[in-house]
Formats: C-alpha cells, structure tokens, sequence
C-alpha cells in the first residue's frame, strides 16, 4: 500500500494577493516587447550603439540574436573603433579631437582600410563574401584581439629526417620560409617542400640532389607578388655558390625549377632577395650581386657588355665606390626534359657586383616596388669604428629606361648609415643627409681600436631595421628613403627579454616578434607610431587532438622546454607564428603559433 503523500497548506501570508497578478498582468500588457518585430535591418542598426560585452551577451538570448550578433556589418564597426581608428589617430595632423568627428568618421561602405603584414590593405567585403567564414570581420576581430593578448595554440609539425646524427652541422640546417600560410622548407636530405600550416598536409615536394645540386641550402627567399594566384616563385642559395629558382603551384599541389645557377668560387651565399625580374645576393665574404632576368636578347649578347662594378667601402661610413672591372657572364644548366615541359627563365643579367673590404655579417638583403617603374634593392649591414661598430644601409634604385624597354635599367645608390655604438655608448641619430655627398678621412683601422661586438641578426623591411643585440636587448631604427636621399633615425633600445634572443623579424607595418635561443620566451612587438618600444609575452597552449562535442579544443599545459633543443626564427604572417625546433638527436620540426 502505498503512502498518499501530505500536501501542505498555504497560508494566506504567502498567497499572492489578487491585485498583485492583476498589476503585473497590466504591466505586461503596457509593456510588450518592441524590439522582435523589428526587422533584422532594423535591429543591426540598434546593435551597433552596443559596446563589445553587450554584444557578446546579447548573443545568448535566442537564436535570431544570436546570428544578428555574429553579423559583419557589426563586428566591422567594433574592428574600426579598436585597432583602425588608434592607429589613425598616431599620424601627424589626426590626433586633434575634430579626426574622430571630421576626417576619421566611419563608414560602413568603405571596406579598405590600411592593414596587413606588409603594410598593404584590408579588403573585405563582407556583403559579398558573407559566405566565407575565414573571411568575417568577427574571425578578424578576433585574430587581432589574440595578437594583442599574446594568446595563441600551438602545434609541432614534424618536416625533418628522422637522423640519428649527434649534432646536426651548421651547413645542413634546414631553411624555413613562411608566406600566406605556406612553409617552404629547404634542406639538403629532405629537398624542397611546401607544407600547408592549416592542415598539416605536405603539398608539393623536389628532391635537391636530383636536380644537380649537391651543397647544402644556405639562403631562401619567396617572391610572393603572384601569391593572389595562389603561385609562390622560390629562390634558393647553396654553400657552393650556386642558386635556383622554382615555382610553386599550389591548387596543383606541384613544384617546378625555372632556373638552375652554376656554383661560383665566390664562397656561400648567405643572404638573397628576390622579387621578379630581380635577384639580390650575397656571399660570406660580402660580395654582393644583383642580376635581372630581363636580359638583353640572346641575339645582342655578343655586342653588349655587361657593366659589372667591384665596390671598395670606406672604413669611416661603410660608402662603397665603384671600379669597373669588365663583363662577366652567367650561365645556366637546363635539362631536355624541363625546357618541354615547364617555362623557364633565361639566364639573368648581372646588372652590378658590389664588394665590401670592411662590412662584415650580419646582413640583409630586400627588394621592394617604389612606383610602376622604380625597384629598390637593399642591403643593410654591419662594419666596425673606432668607437664600436655600426649599421649601414645601401639603396639601389633600378629605373627602367622606359616604360616598353625594361631591359636598359639605370642604377642610382643612395647610403646611410648610424652612428657607432660602442658597449657602454649610446646610439646618436644619422646625420642629416646621406652620407655619400660627405668626404671622410680613413681613419686607422688597428686591431684594438675596432670592437669585436655587435648585433647576432639583422632584419630590414622598409622603413624598419631591427638589429638582435647579445645583452639579449633589441635595436631598432627608422629608414626615410626618398628619390634624393636616405636617413636613418636614432635607435630605440627594446627591453623585455630575459635570455638570449635566437632572431627577429619585423614587417612593413611596424610588427616584430622575437624568439629566445631555447625557445621558451617569444615576444610580439607593436612599433607602429610608439616610441616606448612595448611587447607581448606570447603566451601558447598545447593544442590535443581529442574535441568535445561543441567542437571546443581543449587545452593541456606545454611541455617543458628541453635544454638540449634550440629554436631558431624562421617567419610569421598575420595569423600564426613558425619557429624550426631542432633537436641534439637531429630531429627537425616545426612549431606553429596559431593565433586565429
């Protein structure tokens, strides 16, 4: 028999009073809701008076303002209002209060605004590309919100040769380069590969040794101007001198070679630049060449002398004058096969050697566009003073003759340098105008009068030059590069690090971010219109494998760093950030940042 169980009785002190549910049936009455019948254009509009913790809770309230708050339109406003408008407000003439009401008011219907890696634009309109995910002014929001924070996961992509070798040689180290989302990777027992970050897939791989290149890879570099069609044109350097280029298709999921360097008795390349037609390189002994592949026709050969100019530089600024040593001819090696099947590139044009008796490493080599006709190669680099050493930075403006002749180019220099720092000196600021229109003395270059130390790296992308120092601190200067002359400003000391830093890489837009020799401390830099030189610790989480059923990632603490790996820079992009981990056993790979 089962119990009938008790109800309990209210009491008139916890009955409601009748005139209570009547108000509130009233209320509810004179109060309905005004905001569901409003149409979704209506209520955007409503949305975008909203801050960002507003929008992210009203996106819990039903499932239609949970769509309405993930809408373009809305998260490109909140884009604008955060990291746009700041940035604006740093340049001369726009930080008066009249920018934000007059010259800096926003508006929906531009969609290109100055951003990018390379100092380019944001393109994106969401209206016709509402349908790309990747593409949502939210994902963007996002992505730079994670840069700002340092937050990021992070993932290990195995792309070396499983090799038991003690230690690996410095002349085997494998070359990574990044760009849009695309490692290369160049090494002498794993060839070339092309590897895609956000898949993890290898898409394209060459043996080295196949296609007669028996040194070791020394220098890379990645012409990324046919990149909106998805093709990468890749240079590299080897130990014997030599150098070739390929081409990466990547919807084909193929790489070709378009041309292949003999090896020269000039020594290694250590650094190469190369945006086509032109190709920059350098050798361990400072021999700088520059070349185009828009050469004379094969017929003119014979009748035109190459202008090839040897450089001495002086000991005071690092100035290089020219001697005219007589033609010089490059040749390359073709195989059948190749010249049937893929289109090659004719041997290149040596436009200018430059040789340099007092610059020693390191080095940086650029290429970069200055109008429709006008390139600039660069080449910044590092000599000793009496007073400690010092940074130079030698501009070749390349102009063609004419706009249907590219082949006739006329080669200007304009050079300039900083001022010595010593150890224990300060860093003063370039002189007013460039140093070539000035005559210095050459001073007496003893042994004890020049100092040994100096920067570890050097990275130039116009107009920053950043220099890792070892007092694990980072120098940076800011080139003014115009048709007349160049200046460098006086240096910026950063400070942050706590261990020795392995290299750094900065970009066109002002973002640098550094790596520790080991590994456990990677800074990012926002340099752009500051002079207080702030950084970011980056701050990762192991990524597992295993997903819960929302589709969230879970996220378990990083392993601790091995004393016994090392973690050199290799590159970033403005979503993640590659760094090549390599071993005491010789096992390479690569560590992905990712910030999206």
């Amino acid at each position: 028999m089962h119990a009938i169980p008790f109800k309990r009785k209210r009491t008139d002190s916890e009955v409601p009073p009748r005139d209570t549910i009547s108000t509130k049936r009233r209320r509810h009455r004179i109060s309905p809701d005004l905001l569901s019948p409003l149409s979704d254009e209506l209520l955007l509009r409503v949305l975008t008076f909203l801050d960002l913790p507003e929008v992210l809770n009203i996106a819990s309230v039903s499932r239609r303002f949970y769509h309405l708050s993930a809408d373009s339109q809305l998260w490109k406003r909140l884009y604008y209002s955060r990291f746009v408008l700041p940035r604006a407000l740093r340049i001369p003439g726009f930080r008066d209060g009249s920018a934000r009401e007059g010259k800096l008011h926003y508006s929906s219907r531009k969609a290109v605004w100055a951003d990018g890696r390379r100092g380019g634009w944001v393109d994106m309109r969401s209206d016709d590309r509402a349908h790309d995910e990747s593409r949502t002014w939210k994902r963007q929001y996002k992505l730079r919100h994670n840069w700002s924070k340092g937050k990021c996961a992070v993932e290990e992509l195995r792309v070396g040769c499983d090799s038991m070798t003690s230690q690996i040689e410095p002349s085997h180290k494998m070359l990574v380069k990044i760009a849009e989302g695309i490692a290369v990777t160049a090494g002498s027992s794993s060839g070339l590969r092309a590897w895609d970050l956000k898949t993890k897939e290898l898409l394209a791989h060459v043996g080295l040794e196949e296609q007669d290149f028996t040194a070791s890879p020394s220098s890379i570099a990645i012409d990324e101007q046919s990149s909106p069609e998805r093709i990468l044109d890749v240079a590299i350097g080897f130990g014997d001198g030599s150098f070739g280029v390929w081409r990466l298709y990547i919807l084909e999921r193929r790489v070709t070679r378009l041309y292949r360097h003999e090896k020269s008795s000039n020594g290694s390349l250590i650094g190469i630049a190369f945006s086509h037609p032109y190709l920059l390189t350098a050798t361990q002994s400072v021999l700088i060449s520059l070349y185009t592949f828009d050469g004379p026709p094969k017929s003119s050969l014979s009748d035109t002398a190459e202008h090839v100019s040897r450089i001495r530089t002086e000991p005071k600024s690092g100035r290089l004058t020219e001697d005219t040593v007589g033609p010089k001819s490059t040749r390359s090696k073709v195989t059948g096969r190749e010249a049937e099947s893929e289109p090659m590139l004719q041997a290149p044009y040596l436009l200018t050697s430059l040789k340099s008796h007092t610059s020693r490493s390191p080095l940086a080599l650029s290429i970069r566009k200055a109008g429709a006709r006008t390139t600039i190669a660069s080449i910044a680099y590092t000599f000793s003073t009496l007073q400690g050493w010092s940074l130079g930075i030698q501009d070749l403006h390349l102009q063609a003759a004419s706009a249907l002749s590219r082949t006739a180019v006329d080669v200007t220099t304009r050079l300039a340098y900083t001022m010595p720092v010593g150890s224990a000196s300060s860093y003063m600021s370039s002189p007013p105008s460039s140093p070539s229109e000035i005559a210095y003395p050459s001073p007496p270059t003893t042994a004890r009068a020049i100092s040994s130390d100096g920067p570890i790296s050097l990275c130039y992308t116009h107009p920053y030059l950043l220099a890792t120092l070892p007092d694990n601190t980072l120098l940076l200067y800011l080139c003014n590069s115009t048709a007349s002359a160049l200046s460098i400003s006086p240096g910026i000391r950063l400070w942050g690090h706590t261990s020795g830093i392995s290299d750094a890489e900065i970009t066109a837009r002002g973002k640098a971010v550094s790596v520790s020799c080991r590994g456990e401390e990677i800074r990012v830099w926002e340099l752009e219109g500051r002079t207080e030189g702030k950084s970011i610790e980056v701050k990762p989480t192991a990524r597992t494998i295993s997903e819960d059923v929302s589709g969230a990632t879970h996220a378990d603490e990083l392993p601790s760093v091995q004393w016994d790996e090392r973690r050199n820079w290799v590159g970033f992009d403005d979503e993640m950030v590659i760094v090549l981990k390599e071993s005491k056993e010789g096992k390479e790979s690569l560590m992905v940042y990712d910030f999206t």
